[in-house]
């Protein structure tokens, strides 16, 4: 007896679901354990029913959201879309670049060979990988990037722009960035409190409406092409809590290493590994239960939430006259607090997969631009090889599945996010400092 179990979206197949072997299938291609939800035998006829009302229940909540996530406009757009991502990924290097070169030493710095070559290596080796992944994937999150790093350059202008008039324009524009950036992808509200936090009220005021705006705009066409909401379909989707080991309902599986949001990383740390992922290793480092799953993993997202609010106002430059912030690293500070506060969103979100992590390259090209011209640090340097190693550790083709399951599993992709979190709450503190020297 087998059943044909429909994946929607625009790399759809069919899986065949076979009693006895669920842990067998494959949905989308992927490896055995990558489903976004359980599927587990039914032995009792009188509850096969239940179970495929149950299993379509799931899946239509899933093709629901499917049907209007931007990443199906890719199969719409075909060639066009490819452009539009590789122009963002270039954009956004841009946008970096010209943020580090409002600060004085570091255009100094470029200007020697090594220094210059030293850069474009060691960001290439640390970030290239987290942009070229998106594009395979054909995923819009090349476009938050972009917006993000606009967001980065306008702070950095914001924070230098001498009279009032260009200064709240530069605001303006900063927050306006963000709020787009939180329209297309949830997570990155995250970005409101921390402006909040550093006393940018223009800003956040500017991202509130545009945010909302946008936001309001996409689900008002959604709704008048699909008769759904997409805010609506998202919450239904996201509905039962952070917990990952909830099955059922179009969640997330119980153990799924493609998710590398810090959330995720606990949860297979606190539960067994399924003996399905054929690993022949168990990930778990101790067992607790749903409700003590729950409090640790709350605990972990009010930590990195604290940490990001309190250094972003204890560091915070906006409140300061020009004068008094003179010696400040004003550039840099503005690169290193986008670089933080979208490292923390990635992990605490519910969900992150390795094509949401190109936002790491702007928390490195800050660590790099303060360690290439302001001196040795060895908490940057540590965060920094850190995230070189990880990157230089070779993929699926050379260890193999088992053992990229396994090095997926503890979180290699997420440690590169909360490494770029922790050496970019680093630079926001130097750069605080009068020491930065003039720029």
């Amino acid at each position: 007896c087998s059943s044909d179990l429909q994946a929607y979206s625009r790399k759809s197949g069919t899986v065949k679901v076979i009693p006895g072997k669920e842990s067998e299938g494959v949905w989308f291609g992927l490896n055995p354990g990558h489903l976004p939800f359980e599927v587990s035998r039914v032995d009792d006829p009188a509850k096969w029913k239940a179970a495929s009302e149950h299993l379509g229940h799931a899946t239509a909540r899933y093709r629901e959201v499917l049907k209007l996530e931007p990443e199906n406009l890719s199969a719409r757009l075909g060639l066009a879309w490819c452009l539009l991502l590789v122009s963002c990924a270039t954009l956004s290097a841009r946008w970096i670049w010209n943020t580090l070169m409002l600060d004085g030493r570091f255009r100094i710095a470029v200007k020697t060979p090594w220094r210059f070559g030293v850069f474009v290596l060691a960001w290439g080796l640390s970030s290239a990988g987290h942009a070229i992944v998106p594009l395979g994937y054909q995923s819009h999150d090349l476009i938050v990037m972009a917006l993000l790093c606009a967001g980065a350059w306008h702070s950095a202008r914001a924070f230098r722009d001498i009279s009032d008039r260009p200064r709240a324009s530069s605001e303006a524009a900063a927050g306006t960035c963000f709020g787009l950036a939180a329209s297309c992808k949830v997570m990155p509200v995250l970005f409101l409190p921390t402006l909040v936090a550093e006393r940018r009220w223009r800003a956040a005021a500017w991202m509130a409406g545009c945010g909302i705006a946008c936001a309001a705009l996409f689900d008002l066409v959604a709704w008048l092409t699909t008769g759904r909401a997409h805010l609506l379909a998202w919450l239904r989707l996201a509905a039962g809590g952070s917990d990952l080991t909830t099955s059922g309902g179009g969640r997330w599986g119980a153990w799924n290493p493609l998710n590398q949001s810090g959330t995720g990383i606990l949860t297979r740390l606190m539960v067994p590994t399924p003996p399905g992922m054929q690993l022949g290793h168990e990930c778990m480092l101790v067992q607790l239960s749903e409700p003590a799953r729950r409090v640790v993993l709350a605990a972990w997202v009010l930590l990195i939430v604290a940490c990001l609010l309190f250094v972003a106002w204890r560091t915070s430059l906006a409140p300061l006259s020009r004068a008094r912030r003179q010696g400040c690293a004003e550039a840099l500070h503005a690169l290193a607090g986008v670089g933080a506060c979208a490292c923390a969103y990635l992990l605490v979100a519910p969900h992150a997969s390795n094509y949401h992590f190109a936002p790491v390259a702007i928390a490195s090209a800050a660590m790099l631009g303060w360690l290439l011209t302001r001196g040795r640090d060895l908490a940057l340097l540590a965060c920094l090889v850190l995230m070189i190693g990880i990157e230089l550790t070779p993929g699926r083709d050379v260890l193999g599945g088992r053992l990229t399951d396994i090095k997926l599993a503890y979180g290699s992709v997420g440690l590169c996010a909360l490494a770029g979190f922790v050496g970019s709450l680093r630079v926001m503190a130097r750069c605080a400092r009068p020491e930065a020297q003039p720029s």
